[in-house]
Formats: C-alpha cells, structure tokens, sequence
C-alpha cells in the first residue's frame, strides 16, 4: 500500500500506479486540468508513465471561467 497527499488530503492505494490510475481511481476528469508531482507539471502525455512513489504529493489544478 503507498499513500499520496492529492490537494493536501491523503489517499492510501493498495498497490503502486500511475498518475493516471491515480485520476481514474479518484474519479477526475481530465478535461481542463493540469497536474503537479512534488512541485513539477507532468505533462498529460507522461501521466501513464508517471509512477507515485510513498509521500508523493499531488496537485490538481482544474481550469475555471471567470472575470
């Protein structure tokens, strides 16, 4: 089991997975959202290749309309 901090609130996963395991698992849509591993934007094309480690944390950025 590894547990991440997503947007400061932890999450315990039974195995090791990706970024974008981690998006499915946590039922985020990808559309309109960037994503950050310790301070660094992983590019959307690297999110399956992207691996959590223990401790990781996670920002999800989500895009909004506004004025």
């Amino acid at each position: 089991m590894i547990t991440v901090n997503v947007n400061n609130t932890a999450h315990t996963f039974n195995s090791p997975s990706n970024l974008q395991n981690l998006l499915t698992q946590l039922n985020i849509s990808e559309k309109g959202i960037a994503v950050a591993v310790n301070n660094q934007i992983i590019s959307r094309s690297d999110w399956n290749r992207r691996e959590l480690a223990e401790g990781e944390n996670i920002l999800i950025i989500r895009a909004t309309q506004g004025g």
